[in-house]
């Protein structure tokens, strides 16, 4: 009895089986499906990149000083030759001080050295005038040998006296000329205490303030000389190899809201530079700059994301990247929809974006495919497509 009854289950659970595949086959499975298009495919390299001056103008310390005022503001524009703001070096003050000081009591002592030179040459002329009258009684024996000497060795001394005396002035116009140059250079240098703008433009940056003390090299102002904007991106230098001059680069930024904005890549820089990054990790980064085509409302210093096109084509079959199952480089399989039936197609893929990928061969525009790759589904499986 119970032998029976254990046969009848299992015949109820066999029939059950046979009905659910009868009816499996008889209603096709329903699944997502899109139909095989052509579109146009990029690739491209993002960054975060920094809105700067096409043209602008730094202005550096060239001492040390203590900012004693400053005379413009930030956003200000102003004309060339407007006085930006003033230093103060007392020790510069000083060396001026002392200079002029030294330099008048050497002038003082190069104008008597020059009157004396002066004076000792007449006193050489009229001893060599007198040796010479000497020279000739001594020849007529008209005076001894002792007042004759005595006449050579007057002439001999006031030439000594001449020539010391022209050496001591020749010393002291030495010492003016030394002393004439630094005081010009620290001309120059009070000069430089005031800091003037070198070309018409807008103040982008004043990073001291009144009373700071700075040092020379220490930026005290950046002048941005035009109206025109350029993009400043640092892009990882893994990255660099696809990049050229000339790629289109697409522009977004919070402040843009949704509009984009396009330029193009017109300078890469010769070498990478060190960048630590937010997270904290040091990159070797190359900086590059990119035009643009309207700047709308952007400013210098506003940080921007860009997207720069390394490869774009058009006109090609694409497919939704989430439709191909991976077969290795290059290769893929698709699941194709013919007459409600799974036919598993091997396909040739090609570019990437992320988002959609090139088919170059497998595919025709127009077929029907299942949109979802990771379906297992097999082939010759009934399906209904719903599109």
């Amino acid at each position: 009895m119970k032998n029976k009854k254990l046969l009848y289950i299992i015949v109820l659970i066999g029939v059950a089986v046979l009905a659910g595949l009868l009816w499996q086959s008889s209603y096709p499975m329903e699944v997502a499906s899109i139909q095989v298009q052509r579109g146009s495919i990029s690739i491209k390299v993002e960054d975060t990149a920094v809105v700067q001056a096409a043209q602008d103008y730094d202005l550096y310390a060239t001492q040390n000083a203590q900012v004693k005022n400053i005379q413009v503001e930030i956003g200000q524009e102003v004309e060339a030759d407007t006085l930006l703001m003033e230093l103060d070096n007392p020790t510069l003050q000083l060396q001026l001080s002392e200079n002029q000081s030294l330099l008048a009591q050497t002038q003082a002592s190069a104008n008597a050295a020059a009157a004396a030179v002066k004076r000792m040459e007449l006193q050489h002329q009229d001893a060599a005038a007198n040796l010479t009258r000497s020279q000739e009684l001594f020849d007529k024996g008209a005076i001894s040998v002792s007042e004759y000497e005595q006449a050579l060795l007057n002439m001999q001394t006031a030439k000594q006296a001449w020539e010391e005396q022209k050496s001591h002035l020749n010393t002291l116009q030495s010492q003016l000329k030394g002393l004439n140059d630094s005081r010009e250079k620290l001309l120059r240098m009070e000069k430089e205490l005031k800091v003037f703008s070198p070309v018409q433009g807008v103040v982008l940056e004043l990073p001291v303030k009144t009373g700071q003390w700075v040092s020379p090299g220490l930026l005290l102002s950046t002048l941005a000389t035009g109206q025109d904007l350029e993009i400043k991106a640092d892009i990882l230098s893994d990255d660099l190899a696809q990049v050229q001059v000339g790629q289109k680069v697409s522009i977004t930024a919070p402040v843009l809201e949704n509009k984009v904005l396009t330029g193009r890549v017109v300078k890469i820089y010769p070498r990478a530079e060190e960048k630590m990054s937010a997270l904290g990790v040091i990159q070797r980064r190359v900086p590059l700059i990119i035009s643009l085509n309207d700047k709308a409302n952007l400013k210098p210093g506003y940080e921007v994301r860009v997207a720069i096109e390394t490869k774009h084509l058009d006109n090609v079959i694409t497919i939704p990247i989430e439709s191909l199952r991976p077969q290795g480089e290059d290769k893929g399989q698709v699941m194709l929809v013919q007459e409600q039936r799974i036919v598993l197609r091997e396909v040739e893929t090609g570019l990437n974006d992320g988002d959609r990928v090139e088919i170059k061969e497998g595919l025709r525009e127009g077929d029907l495919i299942v949109k979802d790759g990771n379906l297992q589904l097999k082939a010759n499986t009934k399906v209904k497509p719903l599109e």
